[in-house]
């Protein structure tokens, strides 16, 4: 029986042996050592074995601990043990015999040199006092029949894992890089050496790749419209791959707390597509980075729904080739540009079938548009009723927050029962109408901020008093309070090189699924009730989460920290007490605490920052 499906490689840096070899570490971590070894022994899910010839001399096994110990694996557990003989029909022996026992594994490469089994050395067996005691013989034989033959099951195989790479690396690196008649990589590969460590045991595998030639080492040409085009295209893949694989993988936890961390992931990768897709360089080539950045934070999510009970996957093969899959191509990386290394839309594909089989989709593009209310509820977006992003029912309510400045009080002409988003539509700040439309920008920001406190009980007193300012703030920081624009002499929504529109600039690029994109546009109202979705979502579910209002600074943090991951995305959380911040994001980070501050003590934010007043 060949243990492969918890195998988890966590590949290094590459060292070249010699011209065409390279050599990578792999390690098989003690956990999936122990789950291996808990497999072979027949371990239930409660964590406990009986193995046994006939009821009359069997062993029950529990409470396993797996450590590395000099160049060998400690495996102990605790051990009940009954042996006796059948007098006269029954079962006739010593009340059972209760200790530890100790067994000792050393590590080895097979014959075949692509796997690793262990060899059982001693199994040792004491009571809980350390002592041997009067019946440690029987016992020991009786352990030596029932377990050892079991640990001689232990193995790691590394041929299917290869065989299932060997395509995914082909197609990964581009068309140009296709083996022909070369051996496969199964053929290719060998284990060099082992070593036992703290966190497990590490295997370094060499294998043979195909130094570049000569021509292939010149200087890329730039890209033309066509070729920029299909990099584009390939962006829209990667986020439609990643999409797909994270939604597959928090559909197979009920942890609330590891889909958030996978749906951080997704969210921060889509930010980082949205803000390349506005670098205007041909040769500039994002998607390579961007896979391995996004892979270095996913890694150890799905090293820990490994080790969950995932009803969505069949994990002790599917979870761990894809697993597999990534670290090869983080691998390859290691080797350099020089091996022509490239991620593909038919290799992304190739890596998704090795989680999904055949329910990949044939293409991950076009993006989806709609609403998916099942994503929105997989991470607790809560797809309830429309009422949720319709306008406050208020009627003939229209005085804002800040209504009490007398020089800024709505002329009769507004002080009708009409809901602000209505008026508002088709309408663009201009110095005639300033001090009316931002009252009913003002008034319409204060109506769905409570509306939405009203509906949602889930916000805690200190921050629901903060979540009025909080909207304003971002509203006035991302947009000025601007919906709509004049271009090409009409009213167009506002919208950011990254193609974030509207008063909160809601990016459909990060939020798609989430929001109608459509409506994100046309309806003033449901774009700022997005955002207020948007803002709570990352303060409940990663800032107070994540206890950064334990910071000092304290509840503020709320404030600043939830900003931080709308503006930037969830990665960007602790931006504003990092000292590594760039410039540019603690200027935007201290214009918008600058807004908050003045809004929260009932003024209005500075005017002059984005219109022209006086004359």
């Amino acid at each position: 029986m060949k243990h492969i499906g918890w195998l988890l490689f966590v590949m290094y840096s590459s060292n070249a042996l010699s011209a065409g070899e390279v050599e990578i570490p792999l390690l098989a971590e003690t956990a999936h050592l122990q789950t291996a070894i808990s497999r072979a022994l027949e371990f239930d899910e409660n964590g406990q074995s009986t193995i046994s010839n006939d009821p009359c001399n069997r062993v029950e096994l529990s409470d396993m601990v797996v450590v590395t110990e000099d160049a060998q694996l400690s495996v102990g557990m605790a051990l009940t043990a009954t042996t006796g003989a059948y007098v006269l029909g029954a079962c006739r022996g010593p009340k059972p015999w209760q200790g530890r026992l100790a067994l000792k594994l050393t590590p080895q490469v097979m014959a075949s040199g692509l796997g690793i089994e262990f060899l059982p050395d001693s199994i040792e067996l004491s009571r809980p006092d350390s002592t041997p005691g009067l019946l440690s013989k029987p016992v020991q034989l009786i352990a030596d029949t029932l377990v050892l033959p079991r640990m001689k099951r232990v193995q790691i195989d590394l041929a299917g894992p290869l065989n299932s790479l060997d395509g995914l690396i082909v197609q990964m690196m581009g068309a140009g890089r296709e083996q022909g008649g070369e051996q496969s990589l199964l053929q290719r590969t060998h284990i060099t050496r082992l070593q036992t460590e703290e966190t497990g045991v590490r295997a370094w595998l060499a294998f043979q790749v195909r130094p570049p030639e000569p021509a292939e080492q010149a200087v890329e040409p730039t890209f033309d419209d066509s070729e920029l085009a299909q990099w584009q295209t390939l962006e829209d893949e990667l986020d439609g791959f990643l999409t797909t694989i994270i939604s597959a993988l928090a559909y197979s936890t009920e942890s609330r707390a590891l889909r958030l961390e996978l749906l951080a992931v997704l969210l921060d990768a889509r930010h980082a597509i949205a803000e390349a897709l506005t670098v205007d360089d041909p040769a500039y080539d994002p998607v390579r980075e961007l896979f391995l950045t996004t892979w270095e934070r996913l890694r150890p999510l799905m090293s820990e729904l490994e080790g969950l009970k995932t009803p969505g996957l069949e994990v002790d093969f599917k979870l761990a080739a894809f697993i597999a899959g990534g670290d090869a191509l983080r691998a390859l990386d290691a080797l350099g540009p020089e091996y022509g290394f490239e991620i593909t839309r038919d290799g992304l594909r190739r890596l998704a079938r090795l989680l999904l089989a055949e329910a990949v989709p044939p293409s991950f593009t076009p993006l989806p548009l709609e609403v998916d209310p099942e994503f929105r509820d997989l991470f607790g977006f809560n797809a309830k009723d429309e009422a949720v992003f319709t306008p406050a029912e208020l009627t003939g309510q229209i005085s804002g927050g800040f209504g009490w400045i007398g020089s800024w009080l709505m002329s009769n002409a507004h002080a009708e029962s009409i809901q602000p988003a209505e008026a508002l539509k088709g309408v663009v700040p201009r110095p005639d109408n300033l001090n009316d439309y931002l009252e009913l920008v003002d008034s319409l920001l204060e109506e769905e901020a409570s509306a939405w406190l009203a509906k949602n009980d889930s916000v805690p007193e200190m921050m629901a008093e903060r979540l009025d300012p909080l909207v304003r703030a971002t509203a006035w920081k991302e947009s000025c309070w601007r919906h709509l624009v004049i271009s090409s002499g009409e009213p167009q929504v506002l919208r950011s090189a990254g193609g974030a529109v509207g008063m909160m600039q809601i990016n459909g690029r990060v939020w798609r699924k989430v929001y109608d994109l459509d409506r994100l546009v046309d309806e003033v109202d449901y774009n700022v009730n997005a955002g207020i979705d948007i803002l709570t979502h990352y303060m409940l579910d990663y800032a107070i989460r994540k206890g950064e209002h334990e910071q000092p600074g304290g509840a503020d943090n709320l404030v600043k920290a939830t900003y931080a991951a709308y503006n930037g995305g969830p990665g960007q959380l602790a931006r504003y007490r990092r000292e590594d911040t760039s410039a540019q994001l603690k200027a935007i980070d201290n214009a918008f605490w600058q807004h908050y501050t003045t809004i929260k003590a009932h003024k209005w934010p500075d005017i002059s920052s984005c219109y022209s007043v006086g004359g």
